[in-house]
Formats: structure tokens, C-alpha cells, sequence
């Protein structure tokens, strides 16, 4: 670890009379980035809480508005540099009771517009605006681009006007060939559309953006759609309607396109073409045991079997015997028990009706290490550790339960949450010490490390369990999530921090701490021998503090080692309230490794 010098220094203020003190610049800029933006944030609320008390008269009020406008232009960049990482790690977010569909439209808008570059096939019907590109070779020889005009024709030279609005594409090469070997003896023609035309539609009704689209010719009902932002609050993604001459020539139906793959939009857009978005249908919300679950649109003439269908099934977890329809009839929210999900096929749909499907409260488990079978498995409820043990068929030979590691997703969500309060105690006690100490150099580099390492530290859901002879597994209930690590047995004691050389030393049994110290080299100058931490295989940690004053001095002899145990040897620090909050730290930290340890026992194992 690098060490370095920072001198703190106290910024001279003119503008006004003060109390408070502001950080250093270099000490600013010697910090990681992730930490700097905490810590002004730090001292930005600390700085807040008690302006009040010292800012009162016209001219300091002035001034502390000039000097609060630079904090904010401070502030809202460092959010946008925490938005900015955010946006570029944010995973999608996901609702099941979303209508389902609607994420259907939320890409850019123009991601289904066909570019202004022909590629339609022969079934494409010209149209004044189109532009083609014809080719005489033989007897005559030209090329040339023609716009087909107002009166739906073109020009050929000495051949005249060739009318060929209303045609396909196919027709009209047909029809130009034609005219071309009828004009001019063993030349051959060839056709291509070059543009395609423009036209100006209107979408309406209940789509998110109703108003004129001017789109190209290719276009379909899906492009006119998409650009008008997809379907709106109250539109219907079962009925989307293609008008021509006040006639529907068209329907889309979303569902059909998402669920069955059924891309059978045939017609292409006209100018005064209409799209206009229905009114939304019968909303049902299924939940639960399904595969699927999400808030489905369900047409006038189907049941409620289509929402099964849609929702992609019921789970093997799934209680059929326990599925209930929610409907509010008469003002009053009615559950209705239902047999099994055949009933559904003759139960019309009604708008808000939900379908609740229960699910037995099965729950995984995974086991991983020295077990005959690691994997995951399914537990009944009230099953326990023994059981999840003799799914796994048993421990191996090699294996050493007491250095296992169980973790919970309750344990997790607490430890995260102590993680968040440390690290802000870790702020505000390099705040709180760089600005104290005016005028002398002071070595924060020990702090600021551990406060890295700290933020960086994956936080991990560990529960202490002694599993030996006297073991009782029954008492650990399995829940959802839970897993374990079953190490092989290990004959080392591994030694880290201020010692000459860290890593693993030979386990002796009934030897003490400073014995595997002295294997590893003795301690170094710097090293916190008040606070020497024992992490022991089953996860528990224990403080050992050893003073120099041989009459003062305690035995090592009352603390156990195990195989498997972790000696961590700190470095010192500065003052007693630092050495507080770095204990947590170093608990924190330690456990991290143990279950590195154990993993990598694990993966050994698998291996």
C-alpha cells in the first residue's frame, strides 16, 4: 500500500464571517473518485445543517446565495456523473402489472420505419409520386428515371404515355415491356422502382399521439403506428383499424403479432389512409402460480381460458386445486373459488376481473462443496438444514461442516444496510479529521484505503452456525434463497495484514496466535496489536488485543485456533474513534474472505 502525506489546510475566507470549514483541494483531489463525490456530499449536508446559525444579515445573505448557487453547480454535476453510471449499468425494469403489450412501442420511434430505399416486392402498388428507373438495350438504347405524374402516368419517349397508377409493380413492368417490344424490335426493358412516394395519413382514436404522419409508401399500418408513440392509456392492442373510404380494409391485432407470430399485415398505406386506435377491451389481471403472470386485454368473444393461454400456463409449483376469480359484483369485491381452470372456458371475461392461481410454498435451496450431490433442490416448508444435507446425500469423507457457510437473503438485506451506516461513519471521520487537524500533516492513507476497500466490498448474507458433534440441523429451518458451502477439511491457518509474509501456515494443534504470527514472519512496525481479529471457519470473529507491557501482557492461550481460521494483523491507526469503525470494517472485510476460502474449497471439490 502506497503511503502519502496530506496536509490539511484551513481556505482563508473574506466574503463572510463563518464557522464552518471547507476541504482542502489536494486532499479533494488525492481521493478515488466514488469517494470524493461521497464525501462532498457529506459536507454539503453537514455544511447546510448549520448555515442557519451563523448567516444572518443583507450582505452575508448575498453572498451565501453566490456561494450556494457554485454548490449547486457542484452538486447537480456530480449527480449527473452518478446518473451517468446508473444509465449505463441500469438493467431494465420490469412490472408484471403492466398491460401486456404496452413495452411493446416503448423502442425509438422510428425502429420499424422502412428507410426511403425500395425493396418491396411485386405485389407493390404504384402510385403517383413513385419513381422509376427503365432500361432499354438493343435496338434503342436509354435510361432514365420517370416520375409517375398527376393523371397516374409516365412518359416513355417515342413510345408516350404508359398509365400505371393502380398497378402492382409487377403489372406495370408487364405492361412497359410490353409497349416497349411492341415499339421498338429485339430491345429488351428493364424495370426497377427507384423511390418510393410519400403519403400523409392521420392516425386517431386512442393512439398515444394522434395527428398527420407523413410516411413512404411502403409503409403499413405497424410504421404508422409506431410513429404515432404505439397505443395510448385507454387504446385497445386487440383492434387497430386501417380505414379507407370510411371502410375498414385492415385490422392489427397486437396480441397476434406478440404471441403467436403472426405478421399478416398485407395492405400498404395509401395518403388519406386513416389508422385509428380502438377503445381498450376487458382488462384481466391473472397472478400467481402462472408462468406469465402480467394484466392481459381480452377480446368480447372470448373466455377466460384465453388469459391461461396468454399467461403461458401454470408453474409445477401451482395449487390447482386452489384457484380463485376476484370480480366486483353489485359494488362488492367478490372471490370466487374455482374447480379446476377448464371452468374458464365458458366464463366470459368482465373489465377488472382477476384470476388468482395459489402456489404451493415450495422453496429452493442450493448446496455447494464436499456433499455427494452439490446442487440445487426443492423443500418442502418446515424442512431444515439436516434435510436440505441428506438431499444432497450427505456429507463426503472430506468434508469439514464446521467451516461452513450458510447464507440467507435476511441476513443479506440487514448486513447491506449496516454496510451503509459504516461507510458513512467512514466519512465523516475522514471529514471530521481533516478538518481538525489545521495546519499538521496527518497520514490518512491507512483510512482512506480501508474506506475503499470497504465501498468496494461485496456485503454477503452469512449466518454463524456451529455445525459439530453437538449439532442440532433440525433447528435451522430452510427458507427461499438459502445456500451453503460445505468446505473440504483444510490443515492450514491463513495470516494477513502486518505480518512479514501473508498467507497460509501449517495448522498445529493447541498453538496460539503468536505462534502462526511468528511462522509468517513476526509482526511488522506498523502493526495494531491492540486489535488483532480471529475469524474461525463456522464465521464467528473474535478481537484479541496483545499489549507490549510484558506485565500487562494476556495470554493467547484462551483463544481456540482451527483449522481453517484467519488471523488478520491491522495496521495501526491514529485515534481510538477511527480504531472503532475500522473493527466493523475488518469484520466485514474478513467475512468476505472466509467465504472466498470456502468457495474455493468448493470449487476445488467440483472440480
Amino acid at each position: 500500500m502506497k503511503k502519502f502525506k496530506i496536509l490539511v489546510l484551513l481556505l482563508p475566507f473574506f466574503v463572510f464571517e463563518t464557522n464552518s470549514q471547507e476541504l482542502d483541494k489536494e486532499f479533494l483531489e488525492s481521493l478515488p473518485d466514488d469517494i470524493k463525490l461521497d464525501i462532498l456530499d457529506r459536507a454539503d449536508a453537514q455544511d447546510d445543517s448549520s448555515r442557519a446559525n451563523y448567516r444572518s444579515s443583507e450582505y452575508s445573505t448575498r453572498l451565501e446565495l453566490n456561494d450556494d448557487v457554485i454548490k449547486l453547480k457542484e452538486r447537480i454535476e456530480r449527480d449527473l456523473l452518478r446518473l451517468d453510471k446508473r444509465l449505463s449499468s441500469s438493467e431494465p425494469i420490469t412490472n408484471s402489472n403492466k398491460i401486456f403489450g404496452s413495452d411493446f412501442f416503448d423502442t425509438f420511434q422510428t425502429s420499424f420505419m422502412p428507410t426511403n430505399e425500395p425493396n418491396p416486392d411485386a405485389s407493390y402498388r404504384l402510385d403517383v409520386g413513385d419513381v422509376l428507373k427503365i432500361q432499354l438495350i438493343g435496338q434503342r438504347d436509354l435510361i432514365n428515371s420517370f416520375v409517375v405524374g398527376g393523371n397516374g402516368s409516365i412518359n416513355i419517349p417515342d413510345i408516350g404515355e404508359v398509365v400505371i397508377a393502380g398497378l402492382t409493380l409487377g403489372e406495370a413492368s408487364s405492361l412497359i415491356k410490353n409497349n416497349v417490344e411492341k415499339f421498338f424490335l429485339g430491345t429488351r426493358a428493364y424495370i426497377n422502382l427507384q423511390k418510393i412516394r410519400d403519403v400523409n395519413i392521420l392516425v386517431t382514436g386512442n393512439a398515444s399521439n394522434p395527428g398527420v404522419y407523413t410516411l413512404t409508401g411502403n409503409s403499413n399500418i405497424l410504421h404508422a403506428l409506431t410513429m404515432a408513440g404505439g397505443v395510448g392509456e385507454f387504446g385497445s392492442y386487440r383492434e387497430i383499424n386501417l380505414l379507407r373510404n370510411n371502410q375498414v380494409v385492415e385490422t392489427l391485432d397486437v396480441y397476434d403479432l406478440l404471441i403467436n407470430g403472426n405478421y399478416s399485415i398485407n395492405k400498404r398505406l395509401r395518403s388519406g389512409d386513416v389508422v385509428f386506435v380502438q377503445a381498450r377491451k376487458n382488462l384481466v389481471k391473472i397472478d400467481g402460480a402462472v408462468k406469465r403472470p402480467a394484466t392481459y386485454e381480452i377480446n368480447e368473444d372470448q373466455f377466460l381460458d384465453s388469459v391461461i393461454g396468454y399467461s403461458l400456463g401454470l408453474t409445477r409449483e401451482a395449487d390447482k386445486q386452489n384457484i380463485y376469480l376476484e370480480r366486483i359484483l353489485d359494488g362488492t369485491l367478490k372471490s370466487i373459488p374455482v374447480v379446476n381452470t377448464s371452468q374458464f372456458d365458458s366464463i366470459k371475461p368482465l373489465d377488472g376481473d382477476m384470476i388468482y392461481v395459489r402456489e404451493y410454498p415450495f422453496r429452493t435451496a442450493t448446496v455447494e462443496g464436499a456433499v455427494i450431490k452439490p446442487g440445487t433442490y426443492t423443500m418442502a416448508p418446515g424442512e431444515t438444514f439436516s434435510d436440505l444435507i441428506d438431499k444432497a446425500g450427505g456429507y463426503t469423507s472430506n468434508a469439514y461442516p464446521f467451516g461452513a457457510v450458510y447464507q440467507n437473503d435476511d441476513a443479506l438485506t440487514v448486513n447491506k444496510k449496516a454496510k451503509d451506516i459504516l461507510y458513512f461513519e467512514f466519512l465523516d471521520s475522514i471529514i471530521s479529521m481533516s478538518q481538525q487537524s489545521l495546519g499538521t500533516s496527518i497520514d490518512l492513507a491507512p483510512l482512506l484505503a480501508l474506506t475503499e476497500e470497504l465501498k468496494s466490498a461485496a456485503v454477503n448474507g452469512r449466518i454463524v452456525v456451529n455445525i459439530n458433534e453437538d449439532f442440532n440441523g433440525d433447528r435451522i429451518r430452510v427458507k427461499d434463497g438459502d445456500s451453503v458451502i460445505i468446505p473440504e477439511k483444510t490443515n492450514n491457518v491463513y495470516v494477513y495484514g502486518e505480518v512479514s509474509v501473508e498467507g497460509a501456515v501449517l495448522y498445529e494443534s493447541n498453538s496460539n496466535i503468536n505462534y502462526f504470527v511468528n511462522k509468517s514472519g513476526g509482526f511488522k512496525n506498523m502493526a495494531d496489536f491492540e486489535s488483532i481479529y480471529i475469524l474461525h471457519p463456522n464465521g464467528e470473529t473474535q478481537r484479541y488485543s496483545e499489549t507490549r507491557n510484558i506485565f500487562e501482557r494476556q495470554p493467547t492461550d484462551n483463544i481456540k485456533i482451527y483449522p481453517g481460521s484467519i488471523i488478520f494483523v491491522p495496521r495501526k491507526l491514529d485515534s481510538a474513534a477511527t480504531r472503532r469503525i475500522a473493527a466493523q470494517a475488518y469484520v466485514s472485510i474478513l467475512g468476505n474472505i472466509g467465504i472466498a476460502l470456502a468457495s474455493l474449497s468448493s470449487l476445488n471439490k467440483n472440480n
